[in-house]
């Protein structure tokens, strides 16, 4: 209880240096923040470049523990559309497909055939289109 108190001073204090008003009720949950009166508030920093841009490239990764076989010698600048078997994981005698999740290019291949692969191991970087 203690430290929600001393985290609340912390807010209050914050909110008075910045000329905030800062309100909350109960269980339900609402927060207001509005500025006081003839309070000068500080413009947003922009945002980074790399922020604003929506990233274009998607990761296929590994969705089990195995060995990873190519569906064919894959390169960079190849097409592929959503659901193109890339290659395949065998598990325990399993195998499971890898696909590419979107359509676009293969910019990197980065597992060869035959190389054993972790859950969650990035194979391929694809450019959507």
């Amino acid at each position: 209880m203690s430290e929600s108190l001393e985290l609340l001073d912390d807010l209050r204090r914050l909110a008075t240096r910045h000329g905030v008003r800062i309100e909350v009720e109960g269980r339900g949950v609402a927060l207001s923040v509005t500025p006081l009166a003839g309070a000068v508030t500080a413009a947003a920093p922009p945002r980074a470049a790399e922020e604003r841009a929506v990233d274009t490239t998607r990761r296929v990764t590994a969705t089990a523990v195995g060995i990873f076989s190519a569906a064919k010698e894959w390169g960079s600048g190849e097409r592929v559309t959503r659901g193109t078997v890339l290659g395949a994981i065998q598990s325990l005698g399993h195998m499971a497909e890898i696909v590419a999740p979107a359509d676009g290019e293969i910019s990197e291949v980065l597992v060869a055939g035959g190389a054993p692969v972790e859950y969650g191991q990035p194979l391929f970087a694809i450019t959507l289109s």
